[in-house]
């Protein structure tokens, strides 16, 4: 019977409780002190030893623990989040619409009796709460919870004290649903203030909600993910996840179409992707091996069309309910209109910023022209090659710049450019060696927004930056097969397509070229189309290294002298004759560039108004033991290029990187240098053994 030491008659004490326990419930601010100040109530005043709520979850027939001694990783219920209904006490108590008292749980037949006795509870009373409930007809009320007593005695609770739950479920349950929606509603404002555009970005806009959505929605892991376009066809990236690291090439291997998202995108619903009866999704097992056993996915909308989701994972087992879901949906409804709002600003801003880089580096490129006096001598071989120049400038015509490494290759695209009527449009450069295989695709021929990775924004390609000027491909023989047709066409057509777009665009440009590299051996060995070398080989030039014109080498000796001891501000006004005698013998398979790079650090050594040998002799050394081949005249452009490398190489004692590396002395990026040394087939010596 009711036990309440300072209340008077039973009835009236009852209906003092009912009253108390009502106006301390109506004042509550949420789900955790509803339950809390509802278990004070019914331990203070019944004989009971615990008291706890569980909400039905209709659509899945299971009930979610709310208590917060559910929350208790030693309960028993801690790690599953939804228990079924079906033969439980609970169910019995929803189905008849009203309480029901168990006086052993033992010897009971609902299911749940051997974990609440576990629990160390012997007997026990359950109580629907039902909205709409009708007196007349009882079982007519929807059933949104479950108030649970239990007793350590058998046999603890009476029939009045059944009835009196039973009232008492009764009055509060339009206030439990007050306050789930009043809940849900500060949730909302909540995290609508939080994100504020400008404030917050993409990647910042979780973590700034996380606390929120955490008091709203407990869980561990949670992300927002954008689908993509792919190669074979609709995909997902994650913008930022927190609690797991997704290994995306492991859910590669599943089909998008049994997929949780693919479902979401199809439906534009959420969906849960473990839980009871969900088996159907291909990637649970990968989920739930990193330890995620709960998981839904609400939908981020842009005019009622998914374009990404929110993730929300939990280590429990069916953790989420379908209030969970609900309340995950309106979430995900309001962070849909703020990450419009701040992808529409982050896309302004982001075109700003490209508008202005493109338009410094056009304004840079348009303005870089050749320095005539670069391509100094007056050699037989060089006068045949600046003859050609001079013809082939004012057309359009397809040039192949050959010659080994530091030839100047560079310098006679921009010759060909600005004598020709392009001159006042782009020429855009590209080192395609420099490139990374997976980047030189994006780089030539641009992306759209969401193309594949990082691709959050249009960006034009080189060949759409040279419309109407001129297109320099350095090292064109690095180019990967598979993007040679895309090449062909451009040359052909003057067409092209955007990855991630088969919208064809139209372009007027010239192409120059230039390789080191033999592309006819390239072309019997399959590693180059046949078609695109005939196409770029409409008007060879080559350029002859500097062993072909030693006759210039004093003549660009001198013009490197004038040139850095002005840069260096350096009063070297000549060479003498020993130096000049050096450097004419020496055998330079770094060609110009070598020579002006050596040039350069003897000025900086220079320690009066002539240079001299001593100078010359710490920088251009004959090759050593370990590059042998330097001393041979190479006899083909791939040779001459290894030996170069291998001379600098030795210089520096085989070490790469840094401003005294092998890199910095052939004017390479790292990368690069350890790319053409892979190609090539440079490998550092194994030590000698004694």
């Amino acid at each position: 019977m009711l036990q309440c030491p300072h209340m008077g008659t039973s009835a009236r004490a009852a209906s003092e409780f009912l009253l108390e326990t009502v106006s301390a419930l109506i004042g509550t601010g949420g789900l955790r002190e509803f339950d809390r100040v509802l278990a004070k109530e019914l331990t203070r005043c019944l004989r009971c030893d615990a008291a706890g709520l569980y909400l039905y979850n209709q659509s899945a027939h299971s009930f979610t623990p709310a208590s917060s001694s559910f929350a208790d990783p030693a309960h028993l219920t801690h790690q599953v989040g939804q228990l079924p209904a079906s033969g439980t006490m609970k169910e019995a108590a929803v189905r008849a619409g009203t309480a029901l008292v168990c006086e052993d749980v033992l010897a009971s037949r609902w299911t749940e009796g051997t974990v609440v006795a576990k629990a160390g509870f012997r007997s026990a009373v359950m109580a629907p709460l039902l909205l709409h409930h009708n007196r007349s007809a009882p079982q007519a009320g929807r059933p949104i919870a479950v108030v649970f007593v239990g007793a350590k005695a058998r046999a603890a609770f009476s029939e009045a004290d059944r009835r009196l739950l039973e009232e008492l479920a009764l009055q509060i349950a339009p206030v439990l649903q007050n306050v789930l929606a009043a809940e849900e509603r500060d949730a909302l404002m909540a995290l609508a203030g939080r994100v504020v555009v400008g404030a917050v970005t993409i990647e910042s806009l979780l973590p700034a909600i996380t606390d929120i959505l955490q008091r709203a929605i407990p869980h561990e892991m949670r992300g927002l993910v954008r689908f993509t376009s792919h190669a074979h066809g609709p995909w997902f990236e994650p913008i930022y996840t927190d609690g797991l690291d997704l290994d995306l090439e492991q859910l590669r291997r599943y089909p998008f179409e049994r997929m949780a998202p693919a479902e979401m995108l199809a439906t534009g619903k959420p969906v849960l992707i473990t839980g009871y009866g969900h088996e159907r999704f291909a990637e649970r097992d990968y989920i739930e091996s990193l330890g995620v056993l709960s998981a839904m996915l609400c939908p981020l909308t842009d005019r009622q069309r998914p374009f990404g989701f929110l993730a929300i994972g939990s280590r429990r087992r069916n953790a989420f309910s379908e209030r969970d879901l609900a309340l995950a949906e309106q979430v995900g409804y309001h962070l849909s209109q703020a990450i419009a709002n701040l992808l529409a600003y982050e896309e302004i801003r982001r075109l700003k910023d490209q508008f202005e880089q493109e338009t410094v580096y056009l304004k840079e490129e348009r303005g870089a022209s050749v320095d005539r006096k670069e391509l100094v001598g007056e050699s037989p071989a060089l006068q045949q090659a600046l003859k050609a120049i001079e013809q082939v400038a004012p057309t359009d015509s397809t040039v192949l710049i050959a010659g080994e490494t530091g030839t100047g290759k560079e310098l006679v695209a921009q010759a060909i450019h600005q004598l020709s009527p392009r001159k006042h449009k782009p020429l855009i450069k590209v080192n395609c060696a420099a490139l990374p295989p997976t980047l030189i695709e994006s780089e030539l021929f641009g992306h759209e927004k969401g193309a594949f990775t990082h691709a959050i924004a249009r960006k034009l390609g080189r060949f759409e930056l040279a419309d109407g000027g001129t297109i320099f491909l350095d090292e064109v023989g690095d180019i990967p097969l598979e993007l040679q047709a895309k090449l062909l066409r451009v040359l052909e057509a003057q067409e092209l397509e955007r990855v991630g777009n088969s919208r064809t665009i139209k372009v007027n440009l010239r192409v120059l070229a230039a390789t080191n590299v033999d592309l006819e051996q390239a072309v019997r060995d399959g590693a180059f189309r046949a078609d695109l070398f005939y196409r770029l080989k409409v008007f060879p030039i080559r350029i002859p290294p500097l062993r072909e014109r030693r006759e210039d080498i004093p003549m660009l000796a001198r013009h490197f002298v004038r040139k850095y001891g002005a840069r260096h501000r350096k009063a070297v006004s000549r060479i003498a004759a020993t130096a000049l005698q050096a450097l004419t013998t020496y055998a330079w398979p770094g060609n110009v560039r070598e020579l002006e790079h050596v040039i350069e650090r003897a000025v900086i050594l220079a320690q009066g108004p002539i240079l001299t040998i001593e100078e010359l002799e710490s920088v251009a050394p004959a090759p050593p033991d370990g590059a042998a081949q330097a001393t041979k005249a190479p006899r083909t452009m791939a040779e001459a290029e290894r030996t170069h490398i291998l001379h600098a190489l030795a210089q520096t004692n085989w070490v790469v990187a840094g401003s005294t590396g092998a890199a910095a002395r052939l004017g390479l990026k790292r990368s690069t240098l350890q790319h053409r040394m892979k190609k090539l087939g440079i490998k550092k010596p194994s030590p000698s053994r004694t």
